[in-house]
């Protein structure tokens, strides 16, 4: 069965930041004797990817100063669902955390139909980094975000563009630059980025929104041309690439992120403790040169400054998803 999308408009912002911000009191002996026990990350995808990879880094930076192991748990499927919902499931005592982003946290608590868990089943412990999207495209559909949309307009429904699951943020992305634009493409769901990145150069596929870090080695290869990026920001990696807003189509500025993120109910106390071992590791120079490397920006918030972050981007991706009328099972 499917449904069109139905969002609230009375959820306030602070009442969403308030709820994801503020974990109950602990019991004393748990705070005090935390951690006293391997704490284990899980991740939503498969080993070896983006998230993944990124994962294993701030485990091992934290490592030096953290009493006890950090181990790194794949937990991959339904679109992260798999691993949200054990985490959301989870004792909230600290030792299971959830290294996951707004792609899984933000985006389809909105657009899924009897998603297992919300957002307000977490507890943010601190934000890692920012990265942005980029509009990777076959070579022959010109150099700018400018000629593409002319030649898009020129000859409508004749371009297509790839992601991997509708309702997800290539997918919306896809639809937000149609209506920034005024044209159409031919929406084309794949199973993972690899086929749709080899139907790009193929001439089979017109473009996608991807993460940048996944297109630059195309993109340096001269395989796929990154038009622009989503972010506010040029990324030092890539320096000749211009973000959306200086090719003139600022509604086309978002990023996407990842954190860290505890079950909620899970005490103060601990979730302060991780956050300042995270942010001591996101602070550092060295990570910031890491992040930079991977087209990411590093920056650590707050429990309490990472939930209003949060609420803030459910709202800017409900603005997003409400007039699409989506129908996703």
């Amino acid at each position: 069965m499917t449904r069109k999308l139905v969002v609230s408009r009375r959820t306030a912002l602070g009442a969403i930041a308030a709820g994801l911000a503020t974990p109950a009191l602990p019991r004393p002996a748990l705070a005090q004797t935390f951690p006293d026990r391997p704490v284990r990350f899980v991740v939503p995808y498969t080993a070896g990817g983006g998230t993944d990879v990124l994962a294993r880094e701030i485990a091992r930076r934290m490592q030096p100063t953290f009493p006890q192991p950090i181990v790194i748990e794949n937990r991959a499927g339904a679109n992260t669902a798999v691993g949200a919902q054990f985490v959301a499931n989870s004792r909230p005592d600290g030792y299971t955390l959830y290294f996951a982003g707004g792609s899984s946290l933000v985006v389809p608590p909105l657009v899924w139909k009897n998603l297992p868990y919300k957002l307000e089943d977490f507890a943010p412990v601190g934000l890692i980094v920012k990265q942005p999207y980029g509009l990777g495209a076959n070579l022959d559909l010109g150099g700018t975000v400018r000629e593409l949309i002319d030649r898009m307009k020129a000859k409508p429904d004749e371009f297509s563009f790839g992601h991997t699951g509708t309702g997800g943020i290539g997918h919306l992305l896809g639809e937000r630059l149609m209506a920034a634009t005024g044209t159409k493409m031919i929406s084309v769901p794949y199973r993972g980025f690899q086929q749709t990145v080899i139907d790009i150069m193929g001439g089979r596929l017109s473009m996608t929104f991807e993460a940048v870090n996944n297109i630059v080695p195309f993109h340096r290869d001269r395989k796929v041309r990154i038009l622009a990026i989503t972010s506010d920001r040029r990324a030092p990696v890539i320096p000749d690439v211009p973000t959306f807003a200086e090719a003139g189509f600022p509604a086309m500025t978002t990023q996407s992120w990842l954190g860290l993120f505890a079950p909620a109910g899970t005490p103060a106390p601990i979730v302060a403790q991780l956050n300042r071992t995270l942010s001591a590791v996101v602070d550092s120079a060295d990570f910031h040169r890491y992040a930079e490397g991977q087209v990411q920006f590093a920056e650590s918030m707050t429990p309490d400054a990472f939930g209003r972050f949060i609420a803030e981007d459910r709202e800017a991706w409900r603005r997003v998803v409400e007039p699409l009328n989506l129908q996703v099972q």
